[in-house]
């Protein structure tokens, strides 16, 4: 038995008192964004969002990517305290990872998709590829 399926019912108590903790903020309208990891690289604290997904193939290229508003928060962090956000994707099919820092994603070539969840999707030869 996993992990998760000994302590579903604590999980889920969790995630709800952390969705009682967003809901409260929203009402506020204190602006917040939920960090995935926290690690230290170089001897600095850097944020990690961690994305579990299938490439985005192309056209116009292969790549990952996440919601925009997901990067402007990040960045939005980045500028308030120095603290460097990267963007870590674990990709389902190749089972590898890919990392880097969004601001060198976005000082690199990207798009935005259409439709109603739009994603901000970068080059896939913008990573770093780590096999795992």
């Amino acid at each position: 038995m996993s992990f998760i399926d000994k302590n579903l019912e604590k999980i889920k108590i969790g995630f709800d008192g952390e969705q009682i903790v967003r809901d409260w903020f929203s009402s506020k309208k204190i602006p917040y964004m939920q960090v995935d990891i926290m690690f230290k690289y170089k001897g600095k604290w850097c944020l990690g969002e961690v994305k579990t997904q299938e490439k985005f193939t192309a056209p116009p290229f292969d790549g990952h990517g996440l919601p925009k508003w997901q990067i402007d928060r990040r960045m939005e962090f980045y500028k308030d305290t120095g603290v460097e956000p990267f963007l870590i994707v674990h990709d389902i099919k190749e089972k590898c990872l890919f990392i880097e820092s969004f601001v060198n994603l976005l000082a690199k070539e990207n798009f935005q998709t259409k439709g109603l969840k739009p994603r901000v999707i970068f080059k896939i030869t913008s990573f770093k590829r780590i096999e795992m």
